[in-house]
């Protein structure tokens, strides 16, 4: 999973060519704790078709407000450098898979 910062947001989630799943979150936030070994799971079910991602949005509080992300966890899909879809909250792996999928293939069309 890509760690993202200000300075290589643009580069490897505006400029990257695959589908990228941003996951906003904060160390001291529990939802986040759980969220993060389900996206780490879907890593790796969909290495190649999609890049993951985190900030730190205490770390980067610029790109937190760009985004507007204020609940946390916020995961974002960005696709040509455009966020696409989102969702707050721990979900189920079997709903992020679901919602992913759906966005691949709406976007493939």
């Amino acid at each position: 999973m890509i760690t993202l910062t200000d300075e290589n947001f643009e580069k490897d989630v505006l400029n990257n060519q695959k589908p990228v799943l941003v996951d906003f979150y904060a160390v001291w936030c529990p939802p986040c704790s759980v969220l993060t070994p389900i996206l780490e799971n879907l890593e790796k079910e969909y290495e190649g078709r999609v890049a993951f991602a985190k900030i730190n949005v205490d770390d980067a509080p610029l790109l937190a407000k760009k985004f507007g992300i204020n609940p946390i966890p916020t995961v974002m899909l960005f696709k040509g450098g455009k966020p696409i879809s989102e969702f707050v909250g721990a979900r189920p792996e079997p709903v992020i898979k679901e919602w992913l999928e759906n966005l691949l293939k709406n976007n493939d069309k």
